[in-house]
Order: structure tokens, then C-alpha cells, then sequence
């Protein structure tokens, strides 16, 4: 499903988790938190007291609904009593279960996967239980972001147009008030014009 540099990456990530395993175990439940779409870890980490054999392990996850989630026993996966919700999304990290790491990763996590999830682990002697909470946060809608952005550059372009129109009508405004003063204006009679017009006038 995965290539092999991811899947080393995920086990790096899972042992970095066996510390906040043991600690959470003591107190409450373990909490992971994720955005839909991603791929989580839920950690599940034992201290086997006997030696480890793969034939004589059994792990199950399942939600606390009961759900199955993913089963291993008698050496191999239990894919047909998984949940149809849950196929082709989980893995187990299978060269780490010597180790004690019987991690769930889970892919491609959907809001409807909140919940706890609880590992159950039975050996040859043992049996070893783990609860982990998973928080699934939903992504922001991509189509809800682009018409906002388009919406804030339309009210940008408008405010801009009706700014130019402004500005424009009233520089006419000023131009047509000018071209109108000067029109009714009079003109100015001199002295003499108004001593000519008078002689004009007697004759």
C-alpha cells in the first residue's frame, strides 16, 4: 500500500510513542488528534514477560462500539472479519511486533472515525489492554475559500470603480461650473466708449 521509506518512517514515529505509551497507560487514555484526510498512529506498545512467538499472538482493535477495526492471530491478518468502513485503511507495523509495538496506523482518517479505540493483546501467558482516544478535526471547505477570496476582489474592484466615477464627476462638476461663470459675464465698458457712445447718441 505504502512504499518502504514511508512505512520506516511510520515505525520510527510508533517507537517514539512507547515513552507516552507506558505514561499514558498509568493515568488516562492516550489522545491523538488529526485533520480528515490525514494518516495517524494510535499506539498500542507491550513489555512482553515471555518470549515472543508469532503464531502465538493475538491483536485485535476495535472501537468501542464494537466495531472491529483490525485482527491478527495465528500468525497472519483476519482481514474478513474487519469492518467494511475500515478496509484498505489500517495497517499494523508486523516487523515491529517483536519489539512490542503493535501500533495501529490508520489512513486516510475521516470525522466519523472519532472515538476510542481500544488493543487488545493476548500472548501464550499474558493479556494486555490499551485505549486510545482519536480526535478528527474536519478540513475547511477549498470551494468556501475561493469564493470568499473572490468575493473580497470584487468588493476591492467596485469600491475602486465607484471611486474613479466619483472623482470623475466631480472634476466635470468644476469644469462645467467654470465654463458657465465666464460666460455670463459681462463685458467691461471703458470711459471713453461709454463718452463716444453718448456723442453717438446726440447727433
Amino acid at each position: 500500500m505504502v512504499g518502504e521509506s514511508y512505512y520506516t518512517r511510520m515505525c520510527l514515529i510508533a517507537d517514539l510513542l512507547w515513552i507516552v505509551s507506558f505514561w499514558a497507560s498509568a493515568s488516562s487514555n492516550i489522545i491523538v488528534s488529526g485533520s480528515e484526510g490525514e494518516d495517524v498512529i494510535l499506539p498500542c506498545i507491550v513489555k512482553y514477560k515471555e518470549e515472543f512467538s508469532y503464531h502465538d499472538l493475538f491483536v485485535r482493535w476495535k472501537t468501542d462500539e464494537n466495531t472491529f477495526v483490525q485482527l491478527f492471530f495465528y500468525g497472519d491478518y483476519q482481514k474478513q472479519q474487519q469492518n467494511d468502513i475500515f478496509k484498505e485503511r489500517t495497517e499494523l507495523f508486523y516487523k515491529e511486533f517483536p519489539k512490542g509495538n503493535l501500533s495501529l496506523l490508520l489512513h486516510n482518517v475521516q470525522t466519523s472515525d472519532t472515538g476510542i479505540y481500544e488493543c487488545l493483546v493476548i500472548t501464550q501467558k499474558y493479556r494486555y489492554t490499551m485505549k486510545t482516544e482519536l480526535l478528527v478535526q474536519g478540513k475547511v471547505n477549498a470551494f468556501t475559500n475561493e469564493t470568499s477570496a473572490v468575493n473580497v476582489s470584487a468588493i476591492v474592484l467596485i469600491s475602486s470603480v465607484l471611486m474613479g466615477l466619483i472623482v470623475f464627476l466631480r472634476r466635470k462638476k468644476r469644469s462645467r461650473g467654470s465654463t458657465g461663470s465666464t460666460s455670463e459675464k459681462k463685458p467691461k465698458h471703458t470711459v471713453q466708449d461709454r463718452r463716444q457712445t453718448g456723442k453717438v447718441k446726440k447727433r
